[in-house]
């Protein structure tokens, strides 16, 4: 039944406009403050309440959402909206920094990690990657990682995949860090030219760390210049906004996940490249990764 249902899912993303996913703020608040993150860069309004947001979700669910991605701040600050999004939804993903542990709930964990413990704890937080990585293995169910490509940990990405080899998670996703319009990020953001070298540098850590790598050579073309980045890199062509409402955290709508500011010329997000690499080009390794997503 599962089986039909994710096929179901993947129709309506290919051949319809229809919104079946809602991307939500479930928190205004975090237990950390990253150096990269945009959370703390935007006014960010109240949130509702644990009875509204619940009424919140079951609303969108009516609606025929049937996918949600958790967002905050930290959702684990709010395990209970955890719990019950994994009850209304049928595919909860949530993001988390992984320092609050996880708990035993029907939705696909995403851990946020930045990279080996040096390079992960000056963008956290001193302790915050030995936390992490022990909650990880602790973890009820294998979480996917999830790394922002920044000024800051580009420079060994292999000692990271290494370090990552030998957890229990399903495997590792990259996205680039996308600025915002609001100034330069000359510190954090790698530009879009230079992200070649570095899409050919995972490519060729993909040989060794297969088992682990969330990219294929379909995904990687889509954030290159001289491939399909033109074809998706703005708002009125982003294709997650033709399949995804985002919400803040007292449920009135945003652009996008990375906030209304963000600078969508220079998008770096992961999920696009993912999305058009199994939709558009039906790669069967995209489309695998997605299948598994989908808790």
């Amino acid at each position: 039944m599962k089986i039909l249902k994710k096929a179901r899912l993947l129709h309506t993303w290919a051949f319809t406009n229809t919104k079946t996913t809602a991307a939500i703020d479930i928190t205004n608040s975090c237990n950390l403050k990253c150096s990269h993150c945009y959370w703390w860069k935007e006014e960010r309004p109240a949130e509702l309440d644990d009875a509204s947001m619940v009424a919140f979700m079951k609303s969108l669910r009516a609606r025929g959402m049937t996918a949600a991605i958790l967002y905050g701040g930290e959702p684990m600050l709010r395990p209970g909206m955890c719990e019950a999004a994994s009850r209304i939804f049928d595919y909860p993903l949530i993001f988390t920094n992984g320092t609050q542990g996880f708990i035993p709930v029907d939705a696909q964990w995403i851990i946020s990690l930045d990279g080996t413990r040096q390079v992960h704890d000056s963008i956290r937080g001193t302790g915050a990657y030995d936390c992490s990585v022990e909650n990880i293995r602790k973890a009820p169910r294998k979480p996917v990682v999830h790394t922002t490509i920044t000024r800051q940990n580009l420079h060994d990405l292999e000692g990271f995949l290494d370090s990552m080899s030998s957890l229990p998670i399903k495997g590792v996703g990259f996205s680039f860090y996308t600025p915002h319009t609001t100034g330069d990020q000359g510190d954090l953001a790698v530009s879009v030219a230079e992200r070649d070298s570095i899409l050919d540098e995972l490519l060729r850590l993909r040989k060794k760390y297969w088992r682990i790598m969330g990219l294929t050579g379909t995904m990687a073309n889509q954030f290159r210049q001289s491939g399909e980045y033109a074809e998706w890199n703005s708002r009125e062509k982003c294709p997650a906004s033709k399949v995804c409402n985002c919400y803040n955290a007292d449920g009135t709508p945003k652009h996008c996940t990375y906030g209304n500011m963000a600078d969508c010329s220079r998008c770096g997000c992961a999920s696009i490249p993912l999305y058009r690499a199994a939709i558009k080009h039906l790669d069967l390794l995209a489309i695998f990764m997605i299948y598994r997503l989908l808790n």
